[in-house]
Order: C-alpha cells, then structure tokens, then sequence
C-alpha cells in the first residue's frame, strides 16, 4: 500500500539476492491514480515481473491508462470477473497479464471464456489460489497446467489451510516449488478414510 511499499520490496529485494526468482507485487486495489502516481513510479523502478492490482476492480479505464504510463506489466486479478469484462480490457488495450482463480470467477466454465479470450488476444495468465481444499485444487492446478499460463502459479498443498493429514486429497510440492498435474479422476484421488471422517450420511 502506499506509504510503506517501497521498504516492503527492498526487503524482498534483499532476500532474493543472489537468486534467479522474480518479484511480483500484489496492490490488492490500494493505489489510486494519479493521486499515488510516485508511489506507482518507485514500483515501475523496482525491475519487478508485474504488478498485480494496482487500482480498484471496477476501474477499468483507469488499468488501461495507468498500464500504458508505466513500463512494468500490470495483471488483474479481482477486475478478471468474466469472459465478458476480459474482452473489455481488450478493446480498451488494458493490462495483458491475467490471474485466473478458478473459484472466484464461478468455475471452469468461465475459465475456459476467459482462457480463450487470452488465447485470442495473446494475455499472459497465472493460476491463483483461495483457500481451497483438495478437491478445489485440482481445478486450479488444471488451469495452470495450460499453455498460456506462463507465469508462476501460487497453488500450494492445502495444508496450510486445513492442517496437515486433515484433507480428503493429498497434494505435495516438491522442494524446488513444483506440483504434479492429476491425469485421474478426483475421485480416485480421495483418501477413503479422510473422506469418510470429514462427510455424513443424511
């Protein structure tokens, strides 16, 4: 946010030191413009991958305008609501990095809209997260496992949600960040006693 995020990415900065690893920020919608246009321009400078969310979800124009004034790529994340609001940022030229989070556009339906939308227009997506269970998960990882998602996923194995051994299906990440992509069905995935302890019957 304003005021305190040019500290927050030399700290970053510095723990990234001697890595390949890219930086990304993520605004969360805190910045107006013009109003925080230095705060904005110290970002620009700080050499980071993109920035995601600058402005409110709804300013669209504003993404657009702010994206051609700054050399650093902008992503969308909560303005990415629809396959409908992606072709707007089209037509206006907006922000070409996307965060798709599954969940929070209403299921893979819609992120199959908005993946073709991309496609078309040649946007830059990521697969984000929620807090999701297992099975929510493996839509994301879906997801991520595409094409046109070249930038890093923040999937993660559910158990810093849920605890661990608490979920009905295991996800693991290797040491080096990496997450298999299922090639079964979800529920041949399902551990039976888990699944069984966290259902029912009615």
């Amino acid at each position: 946010a304003p005021g305190w995020d040019e500290v927050a990415v030399r700290a970053a900065r510095a723990g990234l030191a001697g890595t390949d690893l890219p930086l990304t920020v993520d605004a969360n919608g805190a910045y107006q413009w013009p109003a925080d246009d230095r705060a904005l321009r110290a970002l620009d400078a700080a050499g980071l991958l993109y920035i995601e969310q600058p402005l409110a979800p709804d300013e669209l124009v504003g993404h657009a305008r702010l994206a051609q004034a700054l050399e650093t790529p902008l992503c969308l994340d909560e303005t990415l609501r629809d396959a409908g609001i992606a072709r707007q940022i089209v037509a206006l030229e907006g922000p070409m990095v996307w965060n798709i989070k599954v969940h929070r556009i209403g299921g893979l339906a819609e992120a199959c809209r908005i993946y073709r939308v991309a496609v078309e227009c040649g946007a830059r997506l990521w697969a984000g997260t929620m807090p999701e269970s297992g099975i929510g998960s493996q839509a994301g990882i879906a997801v991520a496992a595409l094409p046109a998602c070249v930038y890093p996923s923040d999937l993660e194995p559910s158990a810093r949600w849920f605890g661990r051994g608490s979920d009905v299906v295991k996800l693991t990440m290797s040491k080096d960040g990496r997450m298999g992509v299922p090639g079964v069905a979800v529920a041949r995935l399902l551990d039976p006693g888990r699944f069984r302890a966290a259902t029912r019957t009615l």
